[in-house]
């Protein structure tokens, strides 16, 4: 298997943002952010999840609770099933438990992503969410509650994955609603040391396609202005 110079992480962004549209935005949103769907989406609730996971989320939330800034490097790399190719991308992430995210892709290709509540931005410009969004299928919503997945895990996951323990330090998610599952098999998170976050995720997509994404020289709670969420 060998590397391709792909986008990766940005690869919606193969246009430049003023010819940017929902089409590719969606689909690289399930990619790289769908995480937070978990967060959107109508589940059933935890009914059914054994009592002995349902404790460890819940320790798991309690550490949760203590985050509520990160700053990290990523390394994504997307698999593609019917093709040898990885699509490789890199760069830093920092996340604002309040709603804010900024990734800053510097490879392949430099560009710079914010998700906020009044929308997503690329290269500066909005490319989704605001009063003039009237497209049919919007990733913001999907978008804004990413924090809660890469701030950590809690009880209230079991809300909308059904959840397996594999080690210590090991979960996989498999999604409860139809919604979700369109969109992702199942999500195996692997967890650092405290305060607990994710620092691998990988996520297994309904064609065979997966993404890994690890985080590297997480910081926990920096002082983040509001500079660091700008367009």
């Amino acid at each position: 298997m060998h590397a391709a110079r792909g986008r990766g992480f940005a690869q919606w962004t193969a246009k430049s943002p003023d010819q940017a549209n929902p089409r590719p935005l969606a689909a690289w949103a399930p990619r790289a952010a769908l995480l937070l769907i978990a967060l959107q989406s109508s589940a059933s609730g935890a009914e059914g999840t054994a009592a002995s996971v349902l404790a460890t989320l819940r320790e798991l939330g309690r550490e949760s609770a203590t985050v509520h800034t990160l700053r990290a490097r990523f390394v994504q790399e997307k698999h593609v099933s019917i093709v040898r190719d990885v699509l490789r991308s890199s760069g830093t992430f920092v996340l604002d438990k309040r709603g804010r995210i900024a990734w800053d892709v510097a490879e392949p290709d430099a560009v710079r992503i914010v998700i906020r509540k009044d929308g997503v931005f690329a290269g500066g410009k909005r490319v989704a969410g605001g009063a003039d969004d009237t497209a049919k299928f919007s990733p913001l919503p999907m978008l804004e509650g990413l924090n809660e997945i890469f701030a950590g895990v809690s009880e209230q996951t079991a809300k909308s994955f059904d959840v397996t323990l594999l080690d210590r330090d090991r979960l996989r998610l498999k999604p409860r609603s139809q919604r979700l599952a369109d969109w992702v098999a199942s999500i195996e998170i692997t967890l650092g040391p405290a305060p607990r976050v994710p620092v691998h995720v990988k996520l297994d997509e309904p064609s065979g396609d997966r993404t890994e994404i690890t985080f590297r020289d997480v910081e926990v709670n920096p002082k983040l202005d509001d500079a660091a969420f700008a367009p």
